[in-house]
């Protein structure tokens, strides 16, 4: 009888085990780099993401397309240098896994690298411009390699937090995971905030411009390039 209690308690304990190992599995996230699903419908209208004027083959177009698809990261890269495409910046805005029209939230929070719009001498407030973010979720930040820019970090000028203050923001936004490039590991979050252009410039709002309507509350946190370290702490607000 003793080993029998011995016997039900070890099949039990494994049962329990491989239940909890199931559970742990399916709350995980995706790994980095599966492509679960694709925006586009087609190679043709993947291709007006890196090639508009259309002047690229069938037969790359259809490569691209392939490669996207199966999320062979190192090789799409190949094949747009090969080629020559979109400057050497990737396809699909740097993006997959796209969910398109996304609302904001009021207690949402993003940051993002960059320099100065413009000409800036370090007097005042830099003006901020851009619409590339990344998501600050529950205290995370992503690393600078998992965002795939396309110059070393310590080459911006500014990183700076974007909180969103209201649930008014009148346009919304297009997720998606980042594609590994510039030798960079790429895979974390990426949001394209669809600004609309200001017509009192004829350019697409800057992230002043959003502050100063109320929408949003920027703070710079540091300047890594190291030209303005002074600027640490600044909040751009209403």
């Amino acid at each position: 009888m003793k080993h029998l209690f011995k016997y039900i308690f070890f099949i039990t304990a494994v049962f329990f085990s491989a239940a909890c190992s199931s559970d742990h599995e399916e709350a995980d996230d995706v790994p980095t780099g599966v492509v679960t699903h694709v925006f586009y419908k087609n190679a043709d209208e993947f291709a007006l993401t890196y090639d508009p004027s259309g002047t690229v083959s069938p037969t790359v177009r259809n490569q691209a397309f392939e490669l996207y698809k199966q999320g062979r990261w190192s090789e799409l890269e190949a094949l747009f240098k090969a080629n020559d495409l979109n400057g050497g910046w990737p396809p699909a805005n740097g993006g997959y896994n796209i969910v398109d029209d996304v609302p904001f939230q009021a207690g949402q929070k993003f940051d993002r690298y960059s320099g100065a719009v413009g000409s800036y001498d370090g007097t005042g407030i830099p003006t901020l411009g851009g619409s590339f973010t990344s998501p600050i979720v529950n205290g995370y930040v992503y690393t600078f390699s998992q965002r795939a820019l396309n110059q070393p970090e310590n080459k911006y000028d500014f990183y700076y937090e974007i909180d969103v203050l209201n649930n008014l923001l009148p346009f919304k936004s297009q997720t998606a995971d980042v594609i590994p490039w510039f030798n960079q590991i790429g895979g974390g979050k990426q949001t394209m905030w669809k600004i609309p252009v200001d017509v009192a410039t004829g350019y697409q709002k800057t992230w002043n411009k959003l502050a100063q309507e109320g929408y949003i509350k920027i703070t710079i946190k540091k300047s890594p390039s190291g030209k303005y370290n002074n600027l640490a702490g600044t909040v751009i607000q209403q």
